[in-house]
């Protein structure tokens, strides 16, 4: 059968070409072995209305049997959008749904929307499964892990369990978003999924579950060395993990084969700050590591515990001071506005920062609703929001039971500016002058609120 596997636009698009989706790259793998063939395209990145000619010419042109959509939440909106559309192009096109967002809502989407069926959860073993059906007219009933809608009535078949030897799935077919690779010269690969520690803002767990599971440290290097050798012009691998260092020693033997093989690479990857170990982090740089991004989310000891992290302030700046002698540079990942947050703990985490060397903040987020997370299901309890609001056109909300948008983005800026300011007061006029040129509008909306011009 012809498929078409999109990544559909995002509601925010931003310019990230360095990273692309491994999800559907993964099935396309599995689904080129089974004899189909198979077409991917990524908008992520480019907002709909950028892309939506584009799509209608290449549905109506490469005419499908199956689209593939991978649904998140930021791209919930256009996926939708293409349903619609694919169903008025040609009726008889099966549409096929999957991704972090459908996993509790099928169905209100399967109610409100064009889908045929909707695959929960991993769906390597699945989608094949799923295809094969619609391409033999065979009932959908006996396919565990998908929901669908018959005669008006949502069925679910139940979770699928999870694939517990990820070394038996093929890599995924890099090839089919080489033009994204070339332009970027940067790759992406998963090495493990799941996620043990389940923060209070995070929909991981709800996914891929909340057991680890790894790829072997040999598995994972003879990626990276298919990657290098096929992409010759490669300069640096993304390891996506949620958390790619959970074992040193996995790490510490990947790193080795990497120096076994003479693979000579870039690589960054992000890590949790009481997972970090001296020795791991000198043979990470010795194989090519160049940065990793630690969640930090938070300096106050309040927040730390709301989130239910598992981490401690004295965790974070212990694993600061050893990436710090051993030379590696690194990132953190802020947040402000959970439950409980005031200026007090802003504060209390800016005098926390404010005592680690050489931090670089890769960003500050504005904590947002989503769902299949536990901050999700405290907001619909506090009644500001419910499940119907996902078939909306709205954005992704933030949480503003205690803060408004406006409030929350002060004490985002009001850390950017004491991080960029501790690196010197050039550095921060610098990054002022950088972010009214990348940012006009907002730099002059947020100076106009300061001055009291608007309110």
């Amino acid at each position: 059968m012809k498929i078409l596997l999109i990544f559909p636009s995002s509601e925010t698009p931003f310019k990230l070409e360095s990273e692309y989706p491994l999800g559907v790259l993964y099935l396309a793998s599995i689904l080129e072995k089974e004899g189909h063939q198979v077409l991917v395209r990524d908008y992520y990145e480019s907002a709909f209305d950028e892309t939506k000619d584009k799509m209608i010419n290449l549905i109506k042109n490469y005419s499908p049997d199956i689209v593939g959509l991978s649904c998140v939440t930021m791209n919930r909106i256009s996926c939708f959008k293409i349903a619609k559309i694919v169903k008025k192009i040609n009726p008889h096109i099966k549409v096929i749904m999957g991704g972090v967002h459908t996993v509790t809502l099928y169905e209100q989407i399967l109610k409100n929307f064009p889908v045929d069926a909707i695959v929960i959860g991993e769906g390597e073993e699945t989608t094949p499964e799923l295809i094969n059906a619609f391409e033999k007219n065979k009932t959908l009933k006996r396919i565990k892990g998908i929901a669908f809608k018959e005669k008006g009535e949502v069925f679910f078949t139940g979770r699928r369990d999870f694939k517990k030897d990820l070394n038996e799935i093929p890599f995924p077919k890099h090839e089919l978003l080489e033009y994204k690779i070339k332009k970027s010269k940067v790759a992406s690969i998963i090495t493990s999924r799941g996620c043990p520690f389940n923060c209070i803002f995070c929909s991981t767990s709800s996914y891929w579950g909340v057991r680890w599971r790894p790829r072997s440290a040999e598995n994972v290097t003879e990626e990276i060395e298919y990657l290098t050798k096929r992409f010759p012009y490669l300069k640096k691998i993304i390891i996506q993990d949620d958390t790619f260092v959970v074992d040193n020693q996995r790490v510490i033997d990947i790193c080795n084969r990497i120096l076994e093989r003479g693979i000579k690479i870039n690589w960054e990857c992000s890590g949790r700050i009481d997972r970090i170990t001296e020795e791991m982090l000198i043979k990470m740089k010795e194989a090519g590591c160049k940065k990793i991004y630690y969640g930090v989310e938070s300096g106050s000891k309040k927040m730390l515990e709301t989130i239910e992290k598992k981490i401690t302030r004295e965790q974070i700046k212990k694993t600061i001071d050893i990436t710090n002698k051993v030379g590696l540079a690194y990132g953190a990942y802020l947040m402000v506005g959970n439950p409980g947050e005031t200026w007090e703990t802003v504060k209390e985490s800016n005098e926390f920062l404010q005592k680690l060397d050489n931090l670089k903040i890769n960003s500050i987020g504005k904590l947002e609703i989503y769902p299949n997370t536990k901050i999700y299901e405290i907001a619909k309890k506090q009644g500001i929001i419910e499940d119907s609001y996902w078939i909306t056109e709205k954005k992704v909300p933030h949480y503003t039971f205690e803060h408004s948008v406006e409030e929350l983005t002060e004490m985002a800026y009001y850390l950017v500016a004491k991080n960029q300011l501790k690196q010197g007061v050039i550095n921060f006029f610098m990054f002022g002058f950088k972010f009214f040129l990348a940012k006009p509008r907002k730099a002059i909306r947020y100076l106009l609120l300061k001055i009291g011009l608007i309110s």
